[in-house]
């Protein structure tokens, strides 16, 4: 039996009672006391020689505290997080979802600035192709996949390289946060579990709007280039179309100022490009071709194609193709300046 306690003696001191709190015996275990940095969250061991590269422990609770921060598809992300720890940095891996919807899923990682870059990287592939656009002489599959290449899959092989590392120092730094000045284990993992980790809102609202932006942008200057790269094609079919009668002048003309029959010739309506020409004269002094054109290609409507012949050095004849009013996107690469 515990013996019973007599009065209270007057002056005694009344016995300390303390108030519940929660266990924080592993505070130092979280706990940052250096600048946080990356060589501030792992372990040197004791044998590493002082120029040698230390070989790096990752704390366990960093990988409680990735997941929590990453949150959806941890398993995953985590694994990459930790790889980087041991290494130091991030590196240079390959994320499916950021080649093939590289905005949509930066803006649901919460990843703002990458996001608005990746977002204007396929109008910046846009350019890059209307640059070498006008170089194609056929409106075929190879054109269509060179536009899917510039605009879709280029643009999305930086943020493929780049999305781990990127997310990685997100969460680095909100894992950082949330231990600096945290009084114990729970209450870092509280501020982790406080931030939401992802942002469907985002993913879909400003990812999914960009992507809406870009094809009203981008859609109607692809189809105002494929139907430019298809006149392009009929005019280059109409330039060999008359081929032959280049042919007939630079044999006879010089000399006997025989000229070929124009535009009532046989073979040459005979051609698969001479459906656009309307007229075909040839000038029996300068042995000029002028072509004109007629009214089944409405851009091309009235206009005229001068095919000059000149002579070079070596005495061998060569045409100049000068078109008349003929916009600069339409023209084959032999009629460009």
């Amino acid at each position: 039996m515990r013996p019973s306690q007599g009065p209270k003696q007057p002056g005694a001191r009344a016995p300390t009672v303390r108030p519940f709190t929660p266990d924080c015996r592993i505070a130092a275990y979280f706990a940052q006391h250096a600048p946080p940095s990356l060589h501030g969250t792992s372990i040197r061991l004791p044998g590493d020689a002082a120029g040698d590269a230390p070989e790096r422990v990752v704390r366990p609770a960093l990988a409680v505290l990735f997941r929590i921060a990453v949150g959806p598809s941890a398993d995953h992300y985590v694994r990459h997080f930790l790889a980087f720890e041991r290494t130091g940095r991030g590196r240079p891996g390959w994320h499916w979802p950021s080649l093939l919807l590289p905005g949509v899923w930066a803006f649901y990682r919460r990843l703002w600035v990458p996001g608005l870059v990746f977002a204007l990287l396929p109008i910046a592939g846009a350019f890059a192709f209307a640059a070498i656009e006008p170089r194609f002489e056929g409106a075929n599959a190879l054109w269509i996949a060179c536009a899917v290449l510039a605009v879709w899959i280029l643009p999305g092989i930086v943020p493929a390289i780049c999305a781990h590392a990127l997310l990685y120092l997100r969460i680095r730094r909100m894992v950082d946060r949330a231990e600096r000045g945290a009084k114990c284990a729970a209450d870092a993992v509280q501020r982790l579990a406080e931030h939401r980790p992802t942002s469907t809102g985002a993913g879909v609202g400003l990812g999914g709007g960009a992507l809406i932006a870009m094809a009203v942008v981008l859609l109607p200057h692809f189809r105002t280039a494929y139907g430019d790269l298809g006149i392009r094609v009929q005019l280059t079919q109409t330039l060999a179309a008359v081929r032959f009668l280049e042919q007939d002048i630079e044999a006879s003309w010089p000399s006997a100022r025989l000229l070929p029959r124009q535009s009532a010739n046989v073979a040459l309506r005979a051609q698969a490009g001479a459906t656009l020409i309307d007229e075909v004269h040839v000038d029996p002094v300068t042995g000029r071709v002028r072509v004109a054109l007629g009214a089944q290609v409405p851009e091309l409507s009235g206009k005229t194609i001068l095919l000059a012949p000149s002579r070079d050095p070596f005495d061998r004849v060569q045409w100049l193709c000068v078109p008349v009013d003929i916009p600069q996107r339409y023209l084959p690469k032999e009629c460009r300046a």
